[in-house]
């Protein structure tokens, strides 16, 4: 095959690629990764061993220079190993340095190797080798990326069950019984006189639909909770200028992150910070006060204000309850948006209970309240609590969830399929059998028994160019 040429999957498996593997920025290493038919051969021409009657084994780490292979000019100190195909995360031969982090020692290195006839990894090209030449589960390979990106220790857990590939096996289980009954059925249409095959019928096969559906149905309504969980659960603060947004934004980060002034309007953009309330990922933001804008910086600040109330989970309403007393005004929430109030400075009435009933009064039944000091922290925990409640996380540690908008749009569409056989009864065996292979290709879409290169460049495009 000649170098460059496309497999069914996209893949060009006479290319040898490379790419930085660690992330961006200075530290104590970082890791080049090359895999592919010449990986040895270009490690050669660019490695001199210390000891150089040291002789290539696998996985076992050699101490050297990285050298320029036109020049000779040494690059940096390394350490360089080579790991077999049949033994190597690609399922080819690889070979990883590492060397100094630093962007320059990274990149004359990586250059030096790109002149080699090597070309640079496109996003997630070793995952997509290691999935062709080792046929490992898609899911546990998106679980991989998923550790890599949890925000706190609840994301890691959930993606630690896909990346061992427990969420997987039970995926294969679920399409393993969806598959079994189409063997049955069709085996009924092709031989309808054999008396060793026995007949389905229709009340079993309901059952068994019944069962799977089930449990379907389980992992798709965990969608939501599993989202939150690994992409972070998005709380606004909104409210007048000088309501203390600001200085609650900073009790809640725990840093003097936002500007905080006696001056009405010091907020002109929004500011964000992520926070961990007991594994939920929180992203905070601070907004602009809602106001009319009296200048072009305070306008575009309300402008973006309104367009992240729109993307918003929670939405905290912030009042200075010792200021006019006011109604909510009108803010449409879509179906999975919530809203909270929250009276502020109560420290500043230390005998407030008949103004906070007068508040209450005036905002109604339809609007929970949560009463505090920003400034002195009283009644600030009671609402990281609220906070951690309205995001509906349940305790999920016996519980496969699922965390990808593609795996829950294919356990959908694999559910639309087994309904349709369910609302059916007088459907023919022909069509049942049809609905029932659609429906195991695609929950198996899902783990990678069923693919197109579609299915695959959608996946792995979202990796990092050194996974």
């Amino acid at each position: 095959m000649k170098k460059g040429t496309k497999t069914g999957t996209g893949l060009k498996p006479s290319d040898t690629i490379a790419a930085i593997a660690s992330p961006s920025g200075s530290g104590g290493v970082g890791i080049i990764r090359i895999s592919g038919p010449d990986a040895v051969a270009i490690l050669k021409q660019i490695f001199v061993p210390q000891n150089p009657k040291s002789k290539m084994i696998p996985y076992m780490l050699r101490f050297g220079r990285i050298v320029s292979h036109n020049d000779s000019k040494e690059l940096d100190e390394v350490l360089a190993v080579y790991m077999p195909e049949d033994r190597s995360f690609s399922g080819e031969e690889m070979v990883e340095v590492y060397c100094h982090a630093g962007h320059y020692a990274l990149k004359a290195i990586l250059d030096n190797i790109l002149e080699l006839d090597v070309r640079i990894a496109d996003a997630g090209e070793f995952s997509l080798r290691r999935f062709v030449n080792h046929g490992v589960d898609i899911s546990k390979l998106e679980g991989a990326a998923e550790v890599v990106a949890s925000k706190t220790d609840l994301a890691y857990r959930l993606s630690r069950e896909h990346l061992l590939g427990s969420y997987g096996e039970y995926i294969t289980d679920l399409r393993k019984q969806i598959v079994h009954l189409l063997a049955e059925l069709e085996a009924d249409i092709d031989f309808p006189d054999e008396d060793s095959v026995g007949n389905i019928g229709r009340i079993l096969l309901d059952q068994r639909l019944n069962g799977i559906i089930e449990n379907l149905e389980q992992l798709s309504a965990g969608y939501r909770t599993g989202k939150i969980i690994q992409d972070g659960y998005r709380v606004v603060l909104l409210g007048p200028p000088n309501s203390g947004k600001s200085s609650l934004f900073n009790r809640l980060v725990r840093q003097n992150r936002a500007l905080v002034t006696p001056i009405a309007g010091t907020t002109r953009d929004y500011i964000s910070e992520w926070i961990d309330i007991k594994g939920l990922p929180v992203e905070l933001y601070d907004t602009a006060g809602l106001r009319e804008g009296r200048g072009k910086v305070e306008k575009a600040g309300i402008e973006a204000t309104r367009r992240l109330i729109k993307r918003a989970d929670l939405i905290l309403y912030i009042f200075d309850l010792t200021g006019r007393i006011q109604g909510l005004p009108e803010i449409k929430l879509s179906r999975n948006q919530q809203l909270q109030v929250v009276l502020n400075k109560i420290d500043l009435l230390p005998n407030a209970i008949g103004r906070i009933k007068k508040w209450q009064t005036k905002l109604g039944q339809d609007y929970a309240s949560s009463v505090l000091s920003a400034t002195t922290g009283v009644g600030v925990k009671p609402l990281i609590k609220t906070i951690y409640e309205k995001a509906g996380v349940a305790d999920l540690t016996e519980s496969l969830v699922v965390t990808s908008h593609r795996h829950q749009t294919k356990i959908n569409a694999c559910l639309k399929h087994l309904r349709r056989i369910q609302k059916m009864t007088k459907m023919p065996s022909e069509i049942v059998s049809f609905e029932l292979r659609q429906a195991a290709d695609r929950i198996g879409e899902i783990t990678g028994a069923v693919y197109t290169e579609d299915i695959l460049d959608e996946i792995f495009s979202n990796f990092c160019i050194g996974k």
